[in-house]
This record gives structure tokens, C-alpha cells and sequence, in this order.
């Protein structure tokens, strides 16, 4: 083992180092995205229904480029089409900002960007992971995870937080300025990785994309540890996760805060995921990637039910704390438990899989939208939630093979 540990060896690997950076700025300017179109949303409509179905518009592109995620990626060179989609998303934040600099800006403008970087995400998220073995090697992927989950983590904190001061300092124009110029930085540093490693085979035309597909989802099936990840993912992505997209709401509506109080809600959440990277580290020692992914995905939900019921400022800070200590686990394991299970030539369909599955957010948006306008945001969170911590306890129970024993690794 290197001196200072494997983390620190990775972080001397030039091409890895340029990586996590980047996808630092990347997660960053998600978290701060997602604080600063959702207070423009709210402020220009007044509606949640229209608040989530931003997060749809962002979303949905992964129901159908998520199923040829993995033609895509594998066409191109993964360096190659991670600057692409960088290149877009911070023309994308760029243009925002001069129509709202001319006073021009208009929700569908927001409705356009979401989802044109939802479509960029949807093959730009999977590349960024498929691209980590071919750094580092499949010994190191685990190693590797838990450095992005920290920088994650801490991205988690510093950007809503962020947003929050800006949008309540200099207004949304300040945050749309801050996302561009992440956004450029990012872009310096993809160009400045040298690997251009792609899939070990090519993928062929329009036929040939459909059986691959195909292959990948058969192959997917015929693994009960890359199964069950993608079973979770998707549950979570269409019952959990929604309630980030209504976070405004809460914070106006239901806690009576303003755009600094939003920051600090999801800054919150930040925390308890940086937490969380402590107790997975810890505890990997003892319990398998399973059983951490499993158990990760149900805290989460926990801490959204009570989130959920949660009147007082306070009580929702730390409810958003153990939801975030939860979703570390989710986070860190979906990932190493598909990289390390996958074989090389079926890792891009197997994050292809994935992908399909996170595709599930678009319809939990547009559910937890329309339940939230008729009953209100906290019964609709509240409650797919709830919904989404018996489907993962069920999964974790149910499917063979999926949990190993805790003692093996």
C-alpha cells in the first residue's frame, strides 16, 4: 500500500485528481442548481405543482436516453463526452443569466435548461463513473467512491449554503453568475485529463443498440447484487428523492424561512451525508456493501418521513442530518456495488442500468407535484416515503441473492 494510504494515492494520480475536481464542481453546481431554479420557480409561479415539475422537465430525459445510455457511451471516447456535456450545461447556466440580466426571464426558459442538462446527465453521470476504473483500477473502486462521496459531501454543504446567501445577497442573479462560472472551471479541468480509455467493444447502429440494451437488462437480471441496486434505485428516485424538488416550498410554506433558511435546509442534508462517508468507512469493515446500500437507502427514508411531519426549523435541520447520513450509503454503494460486480465489457450497460432506473424521478416528480398541490408538501413527501422504506426493507428481504451475509465482503 502507498504511503498515506490508497486515498492519498489516488489523489497523486494526475488524471484521477482533475476528475474528482471536477466532478466537485460538478456535484456543486447540481446542489446549487437545484436551490437557485427551484426559488426562481417558486417566485415566478407560486405554485409547487410547477416548483416539481421543473425537477420532472430535469429528469425525464433519463426515460429514454437512460435506456441507450450505453450506446452512446460507448461510441465515444468517455473524456470526450464528459467536456461535451460540461460545455453544455455551462452554456445552458450562461444564457439563463443574460435573460435575467435583461429581465427577460421566463419559467419555460428554466423548463429548457432543465432539460437540456437532464439530457446531458443522462449520459455524462454514467461516464463519469465508468471513466473511474480505467484511473484506478478495479482494486481501488470502493477507495475511489469514498473520495468522490467526500468531495460530494462537502458539496453538499458549501453549495446550498451558497445559493442561499447569494439568492438572499445580490438575488438569483448572482446565483446563475456563480453556477456559469463553475461551470467554466470544470470545463478547464476535463480538458486537461489525458486518458481517452472507451468500451472495450464498439457499439453498432440502431439495431444493434436495441439488442445491447437488451443484453445489458438480461445481463443486469442474471446479477442479483446489480438487480437489487437497480430495484433500490429506482425506488428511491421515485418516492424519496422528490421531496428535494420541493424544498422551497417547505422552507417558505411550511418553516416560514427565506432563501438563506432554504440553503441551510439542503446544506443540512450536506452534513449528514460527510457524516455518513465516517460511519460507511467504519462499517464496511464489518457489514457487506449490501447491507450498507440497503441500509443507507432505509435511514434516508426515515429521515424524509420525519422531515415530512416537522413544523419546527430546528427538528427539520436535524431530520435532514440523518436523512443525509442515510443517502451517503445509498450513494457510495450504488455505484461500488455495479463497478465491482459488473464485468469490463458489461460495466457501461450495467451503469446503463442504473441510469434507467434513476429514470423513475420523472414520474415521482410529477406524483409528489400533484399530491403536493392537492394535499399539501408534507403529506406528499411524507408519505412516498414511507411508501418507498417498505419497498426497500421488502427488496432487501425478498430478492435472492441480492443481501450477502455481513460477514463477507
Amino acid at each position: 500500500m502507498a504511503e498515506g494510504g490508497p486515498g492519498l494515492a489516488l489523489l497523486r494520480n494526475r488524471d484521477f485528481l482533475r476528475l474528482w475536481l471536477a466532478n466537485g464542481l460538478w456535484w456543486q453546481a447540481m446542489w446549487t442548481e437545484q436551490l437557485v431554479f427551484g426559488w426562481l420557480a417558486l417566485d415566478l409561479t407560486n405554485s409547487a405543482w410547477w416548483v416539481a415539475l421543473l425537477g420532472f422537465f430535469r429528469s425525464v430525459p433519463l426515460l429514454f436516453i437512460g435506456s441507450f445510455s450505453a450506446a452512446i457511451t460507448d461510441r465515444f471516447d468517455r473524456r470526450s463526452l464528459i467536456l461535451g456535456a460540461q460545455i453544455s450545461g455551462t452554456a445552458g447556466y450562461a444564457w439563463l443569466g443574460l435573460l435575467i440580466w435583461h429581465g427577460q426571464l421566463e419559467y419555460w426558459h428554466l423548463a429548457v435548461v432543465a432539460l437540456a442538462n437532464g439530457a446531458c446527465w443522462s449520459v455524462d453521470w454514467p461516464t463519469r463513473r465508468a471513466i473511474v476504473p480505467d484511473l484506478v483500477g478495479k482494486g481501488l473502486v470502493v477507495e475511489a467512491m469514498l473520495l468522490e462521496n467526500i468531495i460530494q459531501g462537502f458539496t453538499r454543504v458549501i453549495g446550498p449554503l451558497g445559493a442561499g446567501s447569494l439568492l438572499a445577497a445580490v438575488g438569483t442573479r448572482g446565483g446563475l453568475v456563480a453556477l456559469a462560472g463553475m461551470g467554466i472551471a470544470g470545463v478547464f479541468l476535463v480538458m486537461g485529463i489525458r486518458t481517452r480509455s472507451r468500451a472495450p467493444v464498439a457499439p453498432g447502429g440502431l439495431r444493434s443498440s436495441w439488442q445491447q440494451m437488451g443484453a445489458g437488462l438480461r445481463y443486469v437480471r442474471q446479477q442479483p447484487r446489480i438487480l437489487g441496486v437497480v430495484m433500490v434505485t429506482a425506488i428511491m428516485n421515485a418516492w424519496t428523492f422528490p421531496f428535494t424538488g420541493l424544498l422551497p416550498v417547505f422552507a417558505r410554506d411550511v418553516l416560514g424561512q427565506g432563501p438563506l433558511g432554504l440553503g441551510m435546509l439542503a446544506a443540512a442534508s450536506g452534513v449528514g451525508a460527510l457524516l455518513g462517508l465516517v460511519g460507511v468507512n467504519l462499517a464496511r469493515r464489518w457489514c457487506s456493501k449490501e447491507w450498507l446500500y440497503g441500509g443507507g437507502s432505509a435511514l434516508a427514508c426515515v429521515g424524509v418521513v420525519g422531515f415530512a411531519c416537522s413544523s419546527t426549523f430546528g427538528l427539520s435541520l436535524g431530520l435532514m442530518v440523518l436523512s443525509g447520513i442515510g443517502q451517503a450509503g445509498f450513494s457510495i454503494m450504488q455505484s461500488a456495488i455495479t463497478l465491482v460486480e459488473a464485468s469490463d465489457d458489461m460495466r457501461s450497460r450495467a451503469m446503463g442500468a442504473v441510469v434507467l432506473a434513476i429514470g423513475a424521478a420523472p414520474l415521482g416528480q410529477l406524483q409528489s407535484g400533484a399530491m403536493a398541490n392537492a394535499w399539501g408538501a408534507p403529506l406528499a413527501c411524507g408519505s412516498l416515503a414511507g411508501l418507498a422504506l417498505l419497498a426497500t426493507l421488502g427488496t432487501m428481504v425478498f430478492l435472492p441473492g441480492f443481501v450477502r451475509p455481513r460477514t463477507q465482503h
